[in-house]
C-alpha cells in the first residue's frame, strides 16, 4: 500500500486575535454523543481559520482595536473587545493591519534588523521609533497625495470609454478610501492638524527652525536704474488663485470636499474640511495676516498633548496583541521556499484564549475535532504542533519592597498571561492525539536573551517542574528566550515639542517639560511561534534542499531531522537577526548539563564556508521527556508519530500479515525503502545510520511491540493488532 501523508507540520495556534471573528470551538459546534465531525465541517473550519501566509492570516482574523471618547476627562479609550453597551456610531474601529503606523513601524524594525544582521546594542531603534511621530505620519499621507494627483491627472487626460480610464478609476477609489480613513477619524486627523499648524505658525522660521519670523511675501523686480528690489506682492483674490492651480488640482480639491461632507454628514466641520484639502490637494492661497497666534499655539499644544497621550494609551492596550501578531508573522517567515510545490507550513487559528479552550466542555469539542483529523488514515488535515504563548512567570518575593524610598512605576498584573494549570490541561488533551505543544514564557524583560545570558536557565527549568515526568512530557516543548523587537530601555518615542508665543512671534519651547514623549516599555516576540515555525519549515524536503543543496531525499519529510547534529543548526538558521554577543560559558554549561528546552542562541559563529552567521540559531531542541539525566530531542516523538501513522496506513489498520510484510526484506517493503535512504546518508532519512526499528509480535496475538533505537537510545511503542487477521492463539 502506498504511503500518503502530505504534511507533517500543520500547527494549531492556541491564541485569540479577534473575538469578533470565527473561532474553532464555535465552528466545531455541539459534539455531544459524537465521535467525529463530517467532512463539510472540517472544510468550513479550514476555509475560515486555516492560513498559509501572514497576509491570509491578517485577512481572516482582521485584528481590530475599538476606540471611544470619555467626556468626563477628555480622553480617548481603547479596547480589543467591542464595547457592547455603547451605540455603534460612538465606537471607532481601527484595523490593526499593515497600514497601521504602530504595527508597520515594528515590522519595519524586525525587517531592518533581519537584513542588517545587527545586534541590539548597535541597532538604531530611535531612528525607526520616529516613524510614529506626526511628521512621519504626514510623510505617508504625502505619498497618498502624490498618487492622487498623478492618477487623477492621467484619469482626466483619457477620453470616455477608454478601458484605461476605468483602471485609473479603480486606483482613485482605493486612494480616496485611504484618504477617507484619515479624515473619518478625529484621532487620525491629529498628526495632520499638528503639522499643519506648525507649518503655518513657524513659516519663515530661522535656520534651526526654532522661531518664526514675520514675513511679507514679495516679488523681485528690477527698477529703471537697474536696482533690484523685493516688493510686497499685490493682493490676489481667492478666485484668481484657484485658476492658477490648474483644472485637475481644483477639481480634485472639490471632490475631496464633497467626499468629506458625504462621509461625515452632520459631523462635518469647516476647519476639518479645509485641513483635508490642504493635506491631500493643497491649493495656492493668499497670505493672511489675521492669525490669533495665542489661540493657534494653544490649539497646536492641545493637539500634540492629546496625540501623545492617546498614542501611549493605544500602544499599552494593543501591545500584547501586536506581540502575538509579530509571532505569527515570524512563524511564516521561517519558511523561505518560494516554490508552491513544497510542504508549506499552515497555521490553524483557534482564535480563542487558552483559558476558554481548557474548559471541560470546550475540551470535549476539541477532542472530537482532533479525533477526526488525527485518528483516521487521511492525514491531510492532521495537527502536528500547537503554539501556547505567554506562560506566566512566578514573581520573586524578594523583589517586593516593604518601604518605598523612590517612586517607581509598578507593573500591573497582566491579563494576557496563561497559567500552568491551563497549560497542563491542554497538554493532556493534545498529547493524546500526538500533538507537540511549543510554549513560551510571558513577554517582557524576564525572558530575553540578555536575561538568559546573565542569569542562565535555572528559573525556567524550575517553572517547568510540574510538567516533567508526566505522560505528556514528550509533547511539551519549552521555548526561550523571547525575541526582542525594542528593548524596554530604548523604547522612548518623542512626538514633538510644545510651541510658545508672545503674541508677535512663535517659537518652539526649549523647556525640558515641553518635549512630548511616551515609553512603549519594550516589545517582544513569543519564542514559541518561532520554534514551531522553524520546525515546521524543516519538515519540508524542499526547504532542506534549499539549505543543504545535497544529501536530501526528495519527497521525504524532515521528521527525523536533528538540528543539533553536526553543523545543522548553522545551516537551518532562523530568519531573525542576532541580538547579543552570545552566552557565557557558564550559561552554556547550564544548558548543556541537562539539554533543557528549545533554546535559541545568538552566537558569533561561522559556517563551513567561513561565512559569519548573522541570524539566531537553534542551540537545543528538546522536550520535557527525561532520557536518563537529560531531556529528549524533539524529533523523537515526531518520528514515532510519523512511523505509527505510516504503519497504520500501509498495513490497513495494523493487520498482522501486513505488518510482517512492512518489516520484510522485500525491496518494495517500506522498511527496505527507508533502509536504502539510510545507507545514502540523507539528511532527512527516516532511519539514520545509527538508528534501528524492529518489531515483536506478542504471543497472545493481540499486540505488537515496535522498538526504536536512536543512536543507542531506545523507545518502545505498543500497537493493537487488527483482530480480524491477528495471529491465532
Amino acid at each position: 500500500m502506498m504511503v500518503d501523508i502530505p504534511q507533517t507540520s500543520r500547527t494549531l495556534a492556541l491564541d485569540e486575535f479577534n473575538p469578533q471573528m470565527p473561532d474553532i470551538l464555535t465552528e466545531i459546534g455541539d459534539t455531544r454523543n459524537m465521535d467525529s465531525l463530517d467532512d463539510e465541517t472540517i472544510r468550513k473550519i479550514n476555509n475560515k481559520l486555516l492560513c498559509y501566509s501572514f497576509s491570509e492570516f491578517m485577512e481572516k482574523m482582521n485584528p481590530t482595536v475599538y476606540s471611544y471618547y470619555n467626556a468626563e476627562n477628555s480622553s480617548v479609550c481603547y479596547t480589543l473587545k467591542k464595547p457592547e453597551s455603547l451605540p455603534e456610531h460612538l465606537i471607532t474601529e481601527i484595523p490593526l493591519n499593515e497600514q497601521n503606523d504602530v504595527l508597520r513601524m515594528l515590522m519595519t524594525m524586525v525587517d531592518a534588523k533581519r537584513s542588517q544582521g545587527t545586534k541590539n546594542i548597535d541597532f538604531g531603534f530611535e531612528n525607526l521609533l520616529d516613524l510614529i511621530s506626526p511628521k512621519k505620519v504626514l510623510d505617508d499621507i504625502r505619498m497618498v497625495r502624490k498618487e492622487l494627483q498623478l492618477n487623477y491627472t492621467e484619469y482626466l487626460a483619457l477620453p470616455e470609454g477608454d478601458p484605461k480610464k476605468d483602471e485609473y478609476g479603480v486606483k482613485l477609489n482605493k486612494l480616496f478610501q485611504d484618504a477617507r480613513a484619515n479624515y473619518a477619524n478625529t484621532m487620525a486627523l491629529l498628526p495632520l492638524a499638528i503639522e499643519d499648524s506648525e507649518q503655518r505658525l513657524l513659516l519663515g522660521a530661522d535656520e534651526d527652525g526654532q522661531q518664526s519670523q514675520k514675513i511679507t511675501v514679495g516679488i523681485a523686480r528690477f527698477e529703471e536704474d537697474g536696482t533690484l528690489k523685493i516688493l510686497e506682492a499685490p493682493k490676489v483674490d481667492e478666485t484668481a488663485l484657484m485658476l492658477t492651480d490648474g483644472e485637475a488640482n481644483k477639481n480634485l480639491a472639490l471632490l475631496l470636499e464633497n467626499d468629506y461632507e458625504e462621509s461625515t454628514e452632520d459631523e462635518a466641520s469647516e476647519y476639518v474640511k479645509s485641513l483635508v484639502v490642504r493635506t491631500f490637494s493643497p491649493l495656492s492661497t493668499s497670505i493672511s495676516t489675521e492669525v490669533d497666534l495665542k489661540k493657534e499655539v494653544a490649539n497646536h499644544n492641545t493637539y500634540l498633548q492629546l496625540y501623545t497621550e492617546s498614542k501611549a494609551e493605544f500602544i499599552k492596550v494593543v501591545k500584547p496583541l501586536i506581540e502575538r501578531l509579530l509571532g505569527v508573522r515570524e512563524f511564516f517567515s521561517q519558511y523561505t521556499v518560494q516554490s508552491k510545490a513544497g510542504m508549506r507550513p499552515a497555521l490553524l487559528v483557534a482564535n480563542m484564549t487558552p483559558e476558554m479552550i481548557a474548559k471541560s466542555n470546550n475540551l470535549a469539542r476539541l477532542r472530537v475535532y482532533l479525533n477526526t483529523v488525527n485518528n483516521k488514515n487521511e492525514f491531510t488535515d492532521s495537527i502536528w504542533f500547537a503554539v501556547f504563548p505567554n506562560l506566566s512567570l512566578d514573581k520573586d518575593d524578594d523583589n517586593k519592597m516593604q518601604r518605598k524610598v523612590f517612586d517607581v512605576k509598578e507593573d500591573k498584573q497582566r491579563r494576557d498571561v496563561n497559567n500552568m494549570e491551563i497549560l497542563g490541561q491542554l497538554l493532556g488533551a493534545l498529547s493524546a492525539y500526538n500533538v507537540k505543544t511549543f510554549f513560551s514564557f510571558e513577554t517582557g524583560e524576564l525572558a530575553t536573551f540578555d536575561r538568559v545570558a546573565r542569569d542562565g536557565i535555572e528559573s525556567f527549568k524550575d517553572r517547568c517542574a510540574p510538567l516533567i515526568n508526566k505522560e505528556y512530557s514528550a509533547y511539551a516543548v519549552p521555548c526561550l528566550p523571547n525575541m526582542t523587537v525594542i528593548p524596554k530601555n530604548r523604547s522612548g518615542v518623542v512626538t514633538g515639542k510644545l510651541l510658545e508665543t508672545d503674541g508677535e512671534m512663535v517659537r518652539i519651547s526649549d523647556a525640558q517639560e515641553s518635549i512630548m514623549r511616551f515609553w512603549i516599555e519594550g516589545v517582544y516576540i513569543p519564542a514559541a511561534y518561532v520554534a514551531a515555525g522553524i520546525m515546521a519549515a524543516w519538515q519540508c524536503p524542499e526547504y532542506l534542499q534549499e539549505r543543504f543543496k545535497r544529501n536530501v531525499a526528495q519527497g521525504m519529510p524532515g521528521v527525523r531531522y536533528d538540528v543539533e547534529q553536526g553543523d545543522n543548526a548553522l545551516v537551518t538558521t532562523t530568519t531573525l537577526a542576532r541580538e547579543i554577543a552570545g552566552y557565557t560559558v557558564t550559561t552554556k554549561e547550564g544548558i548543556n548539563n541537562q539539554n533543557f528546552g528549545f533554546i535559541f542562541a545568538s552566537e558569533n559563529v561561522k559556517n563551513k564556508k567561513g561565512q559569519s552567521i548573522g541570524h539566531l540559531t537553534v542551540y537545543k531542541a528538546r522536550s520535557l521527556a527525561m532520557e536518563g539525566q537529560a531531556f529528549e530531542p524533539v524529533y523523537r516523538t515526531q518520528i514515532m508519530t510519523y512511523f505509527e501513522r505510516v504503519l497504520r496506513q500501509a498495513t490497513g489498520d495494523n493487520k498482522a500479515d501486513n505488518i510482517n510484510y512492512f518489516f520484510s526484506a522485500n525491496p518494495a517493503s517500506q522498511m527496505s525503502i527507508w533502509n536504502k535512504q539510510k545507507n545514502n546518508d540523507y539528511i532527512n532519512a527516516i532511519i539514520q545510520r545509527n538508528d534501528s526499528i524492529d518489531y515483536e509480535m506478542e504471543q497472545t496475538g493481540r499486540n505488537c511491540d515496535i522498538n526504536f533505537s536512536f543512536g543507542g537510545n531506545t523507545r518502545n511503542m505498543k500497537i493493537t493488532l487488527n483482530h480480524a487477521s491477528a495471529i491465532p492463539q
